[in-house]
């Protein structure tokens, strides 16, 4: 069997092509979410995720990235949301994200900064979130999540 890649103009402006990520939303035992400060998103506030391995479930990789990132133990409640983002202003280079908002809950709220990958990180409630300064797409994970906890509640 052949492997046959064909490239594309597309290839050259996103040399990973298509990059599956996915932002978590991390909740405490009081409702409120888990928002960080990266270099890579400007500063702006936005949530702990990255990509999936080959051979990784979505939800297995969005625990993994963030428990990565933050150093907390988390467990996956659910796929909350999904959405599509191409060269956002707010990211730090080209990139054409299709992502997946994973719930995480915690009880644990001992936060790990690298100060690399995350500059800072604060705990808010989700309606007070969407008055702050988010990264392009993350209003629509608060929102999506809002919805979800609704559904749910």
């Amino acid at each position: 069997m052949a492997l046959i890649i064909f490239m594309t103009n597309n290839q050259e402006k996103f040399p990973r092509g298509i990059e599956i990520v996915g932002a978590v939303v991390v909740e405490d035992e009081g409702g409120k979410i888990l928002l960080i400060k990266s270099p890579k998103w400007g500063e702006k506030w936005t949530m702990p995720g990255g990509h999936v391995e080959v051979g990784e479930k979505i939800e297995d990789a969005m625990v993994r990235e963030a428990e990565e990132e933050t150093g907390l133990k988390l467990q996956s409640e659910g796929i909350t949301g999904f959405g599509e983002l191409i060269n956002s202003p707010d990211f730090h280079r080209p990139a054409h994200f299709i992502y997946f908002d994973v719930l995480c809950k915690t009880i644990d709220k001992n936060i790990k900064l690298d100060n690399v990958e995350l500059t800072d990180y604060i705990w808010v409630d989700p309606g007070e979130a969407l008055k702050m300064d988010l990264g392009e797409s993350y209003d629509k994970t608060v929102q999506d999540h809002l919805k979800f906890k609704k559904l749910h509640s």
